[in-house]
């Protein structure tokens, strides 16, 4: 049974979603104070309420019989496009969770089994970020762009990724190289650059610190990663920590590629024109050993934001 409150309450509407009735008992219980609470036993349930009832949040289960939390929020996402999506998952199915990224669009990752004060804070923030997409949706048009068309940043210790990109691309698009987080950087400061395209580690370093570093302060840029390194535990902090937009595998595809950088300009457009928006992708607090690699760069991204502006 779901909880209802009147209708004029201002209430947060939040879906749970598991197999197991007794999970959904304790989301009841830990959440009907601050929030409207709506559950389903499975994928199908919740698809059926979503048809009628809109919501600002979705948890879901990921291992569920029939259909699975990534195919529920890929579907939920065409029903309610503006809910976020939370999904609850371990770390053995890495497949499910690159698709959860490129499928599903997910907010976050909450590791099984979860720590209460986790999920309560997890779910308070996607329901700030709903609130704040929901007013950016109601607003005024975003106006035009001004200056060169945004570039792509490759970031990998093979240079000859980014002139394999460039080809896949063409002459239409801008593409720039990098093998080191300097300059990657140093490129930042002299480009305008939408899109970072980055392998997960470079010159043995993990990226995850630039990439989280990034869009916590500029978070109009859109970040996808490029690997033949693919783990579900580095795919978890790369969304939750740097809230990638895709993940994708090497080697390069070209279709795949090509789709994917012209969605993610799309989406950097989008950002760029809608700062209510941001706090939809808002990150999280990565831990002082993943920030540590970028620290030295620290200043000078903070000081991007002075070049970023020309270009609005």
């Amino acid at each position: 049974m779901n909880e209802t409150v009147a209708p004029t309450a201002s209430k947060a509407r939040v879906l749970f979603v598991d197999d197991e009735p007794r999970v959904l008992t304790t989301m009841r219980v830990l959440f009907r104070a601050q929030y409207q609470v709506f559950t389903a036993e499975g994928g199908a349930q919740a698809l059926e309420l979503l048809k009628t009832q809109p919501v600002d949040v979705i948890v879901s289960d990921q291992r569920m019989p029939g259909m699975t939390g990534i195919e529920l929020l890929r579907a939920a996402r065409e029903l309610n496009p503006n809910a976020m999506r939370i999904l609850l998952t371990g770390y053995s199915d890495l497949n499910a969770i690159i698709g959860s990224i490129n499928e599903g669009e997910i907010f976050r990752f909450v590791s099984k089994p979860w720590a209460n004060e986790e999920l309560t804070t997890t779910v308070a923030r996607a329901v700030a970020a709903a609130r704040s997409s929901a007013a950016a949706a109601a607003g005024d048009a975003p106006a035009p762009t001004i200056g060169p068309a945004p570039g792509v940043l490759v970031l990998d210790d093979d240079p000859t990724v980014a002139r394999r990109i460039q080809s896949i691309l063409g002459s239409d698009f801008r593409v720039f190289g990098a093998t080191t987080m300097d300059e990657a950087v140093s490129i930042m400061e002299r480009e305008r650059i939408g899109v970072v395209i980055s392998e997960t580690r470079v010159q043995s370093n993990p990226v995850i610190g630039l990439i989280g570093t990034l869009k916590q302060h500029h978070p109009e840029l859109v970040s996808v990663i490029l690997t033949d390194r693919a783990d579900a535990g580095t795919a978890i902090e790369l969304i939750n920590q740097g809230q990638i937009y895709r993940f994708i595998t090497k080697p390069i595809q070209d279709s795949q590629c090509k789709i994917t950088v012209s969605s993610a300009l799309r989406q950097h457009h989008r950002l760029a024109q809608s700062p209510e928006l941001h706090q939809r992708y808002a990150v999280a607090a990565p831990p002082p050993a993943a920030v540590a690699p970028a620290a030295k760069l620290l200043d000078r991204i903070r000081s991007l934001r002075t070049v970023v502006k020309r270009w609005v």
